[in-house]
């Protein structure tokens, strides 16, 4: 597909590894300020200060943090940043391990209905002491996943900035330029989420 600009887009990627299995979560920021390298970077720590206070305490030490990218989308020539961390950067949880495909899952919700506007955040590196059985988690896992959402969103409105979620389709067909739509909202229950791409297999 050729190159789609998401106007005030810029697009802040997590890349960690479970036992040497990748595991990508893509996130989608509204941004009005000039994404230069210094925006960008002060967008990618935000994510980094967040994660360290709301999502490593909650996963298996087996998960690390690699890096965290974030993309300029207004323009195919756009800057980027790259954020490595090589300390500091294990979830905090020994112990027992969940199976790699199991994932809690943050679903995020604007004003507007339909698929184009509602999105989701598959959290790995899951530890067994954050689930009840092997279907649910725990309660106060799934509260504190959606502490953690809220977090995110007073996080980047403190910098002026929104989460969002970006829609590149309508009825199958691509936009001329992404759509974001800012999230006012945040749902966790408690049942226990799979993504095959995470497994070893």
């Amino acid at each position: 597909m050729a190159f789609q600009p998401v106007p005030d887009g810029v697009e802040v990627v997590l890349s960690g590894l479970q036992n040497g299995v990748p595991i990508v979560n893509v996130y989608n920021v509204l941004d009005t300020e000039t994404h230069d390298e210094a925006r960008l970077g002060e967008i990618a720590d935000l994510f980094k200060t967040w994660w360290s206070a709301h999502i490593q305490p909650n996963i298996s030490d087996s998960y690390t943090l690699q890096t965290i990218k974030a993309t300029n989308l207004t323009s195919s020539a756009g800057p980027q940043v790259i954020r490595t961390y090589t300390t500091a950067n294990a979830g905090a949880l020994s112990g027992g391990q969940v199976a790699g495909n199991g994932a809690a899952v943050i679903s995020w919700r604007t004003a507007l209905i339909g698929r184009s506007f509602r999105g989701r955040t598959y959290v790995g590196g899951l530890a067994e002491s954050g689930l009840a059985n092997a279907q649910f988690l725990t309660s106060g896992f799934a509260t504190d996943l959606a502490g953690a959402g809220v977090a995110l969103l007073d996080g980047l409105d403190g910098i002026g900035a929104k989460l969002a979620v970006l829609s590149r389709f309508v009825a199958g067909v691509a936009r001329v330029a992404g759509l974001l739509t800012e999230i006012i909202a945040v749902i966790v229950d408690t049942k226990v989420d799979s993504q095959r791409r995470r497994t070893a297999n």
